[in-house]
């Protein structure tokens, strides 16, 4: 799974519940913060357990890496504060909008600078493999997995991973393995009899061509026996006769 994206789709959630706090007043804003500060805490432990460190050493990755440690120091604080409040007041939602500024610069610069420096540093595979990890954490801390990149997940699917039953994907996989053996079973023996019309229709062909055949030499044969029968070879017989007879007469004239 791509880390890069992960992380994203997390930035943009956060974003979408700070436009939804905005949007609420007095008390209704309690439960969205509740909701911003638990997407918070849990992109920040998978951020500080495994994304960073996995940049930490890397020259071209150390001084933002330690910059965003510093950055989510600051996060914490304010979401400690601001969750104890028991009533929104006029501080509360002044620290609200410091916490959001923060959260804003933070991922600004994750984005579009930590981001593109960690892609030069990682390799295709270790990228993967960082972010399998991180997806992994994140489903384990009780968050919902993130779905395949060009995937969306549907609304079944969506219930099921809310409510912890895991993926509905198995039996869609059963269903088309199914469906893959119905369609061999009912290709393969309408493709072996259309092989065995073919080889039959073959067969008929050439069994015509050598009856013509046996049939031209009958005709060939026959017509050789009706020559002999009609004595047109036999002319030379009556040559040899016609010889003899002019001898006999030549000896009788003497």
């Amino acid at each position: 799974m791509d880390p890069f994206e992960l992380l994203k789709k997390d930035h943009k959630t956060v974003s979408k519940l700070f436009e939804r706090i905005e949007a609420a007043s007095g008390k209704a804003k309690l439960p969205v913060f509740r909701k911003i500060k638990s997407e918070l805490d849990l992109h920040m432990h998978i951020e500080e357990a495994i994304f960073y460190p996995a940049l930490e050493k890397a020259r071209e990755t150390r001084d933002l890496t330690l910059e965003a440690f510093e950055e989510h120091r600051v996060v914490k604080e304010l979401l400690s504060e601001l969750y104890a409040a028991t009533a929104v007041s006029d501080e509360w939602e002044a620290k609200l909008t410091v916490l959001k500024e923060n959260v804003e610069h933070h991922v600004d610069e994750e984005e579009h600078e930590l981001f593109d420096k960690a892609n030069d540093v990682l390799t295709g595979e270790e990228a993967e493999r960082l972010g399998d990890r991180m997806n992994a954490e994140k489903v384990r801390r009780g968050g919902v997995a993130a779905a395949p990149e060009n995937e969306k997940p549907g609304l079944i699917e969506t219930i099921a991973n809310a409510l912890g039953l895991g993926s509905s994907k198995p039996n869609a996989k059963k269903a088309a393995r199914k469906s893959a053996s119905v369609t061999a079973k009912s290709s393969g023996p309408k493709s072996t009899k259309s092989t065995k019309a073919s080889a039959s229709k073959k067969r008929t062909a050439a069994d015509k061509s050598k009856s013509v055949s046996r049939t031209k030499a009958d005709s060939a044969s026959s017509g050789k026996g009706a020559a002999k029968k009609s004595g047109k070879r036999p002319a030379p017989r009556k040559k040899a006769a016609a010889k003899k007879t002019a001898a006999k007469k030549a000896k009788r004239g003497r």
